[in-house]
């Protein structure tokens, strides 16, 4: 009776970077619920932030744009406005930051320490200055580029590493031998990891116990060590070809034995 060939693989992922994608629906749903709190929600309370007869109030009221006010026998398409504090209430109040005046010449300071209209005015040009989020597509996804972990960045991404016997898709699996037995399936997984991808790798094991066991035709029990990538860069020193992948894609190259029996571990 021959014994059985036991082989430690790392379940290694990079947990998403940004929020899931919102699908078009939730999207829609968002945005009505926004606009719908807009227009329901008080006025702006001018007289709070700018005080009454200063120069940044002036500034301020010359910057809004006001509605149209209500006039008799006047034929308004959307109806009738409802205008109070100089706001039409139907429809969202949209605040205009005003821009900072060069005209004004004085000085930064109150005799009483305080701000003065221009350090106001240079206050209010910071805060309207408009926020650009970054892209949530890199150049690593206009590229393709699987080898990359900043491609996919709502997604978790897997490494898979091609066995140049066979030209097959897996995990990385390592072979227990004989001089190993007494040591965890986890440290296996890791130092085999270690030797395949260089010691530049920062890594976190979920768990010292597989999270399954893959029964082979061939007699080997492959077990799998569920890890994350912290930090760090996975580079082959033996030129393996590998990939980060999302669940879709490792779904596309693996086979579809080997995929049956792994993607119940993968998450979006």
């Amino acid at each position: 009776m021959t014994t059985p060939v036991i082989r430690s693989s790392l379940v290694l992922s990079r947990i998403p970077i940004v929020t899931p994608d919102v699908p078009a629906f939730e999207k829609a749903f968002y945005q009505y619920q926004e606009q719908l709190e807009r227009r329901l929600m008080w006025t702006f309370p001018k007289w709070y932030y700018f005080k009454k007869g200063t120069v940044a109030e002036r500034e301020f009221s010359k910057a809004q744009k006001y509605p149209i006010p209500n006039h008799r026998n006047v034929w308004f398409p959307k109806g009738v406005p409802d205008l109070k504090h100089g706001r039409d209430r139907r429809f969202k109040q949209d605040i205009i930051l005003p821009k900072k005046n060069n005209d004004v010449e004085v000085s930064t300071t109150t005799d009483d320490g305080g701000e003065s209209a221009a350090s106001e005015l240079q206050n209010l040009d910071d805060i309207g200055r408009p926020i650009k989020a970054n892209s949530r597509i890199t150049i690593f996804d206009e590229k393709n580029d699987q080898t990359s972990l900043e491609r996919k960045l709502p997604r978790t991404l897997y490494l898979l590493i091609k066995n140049n016997n066979n030209n097959e898709w897996t995990f990385p699996s390592f072979e227990v031998s004989n001089d190993q037995i007494n040591k965890g399936l986890h440290n296996i997984a890791e130092e085999g990891l270690r030797n395949i991808g260089g010691d530049k790798i920062n890594t976190w094991t979920v768990s010292n116990t597989p999270a399954a066991l893959i029964k082979h035709n061939n007699g080997i029990n492959e077990f799998l060590i569920k890890s994350h990538i912290i930090a760090g860069k996975f580079n082959p020193t033996n030129k393996n070809e590998y990939k980060w992948l999302t669940k879709e894609e490792i779904q596309d190259i693996v086979s579809d034995e080997y995929y049956s029996k792994i993607n119940h571990l993968l998450s979006q």
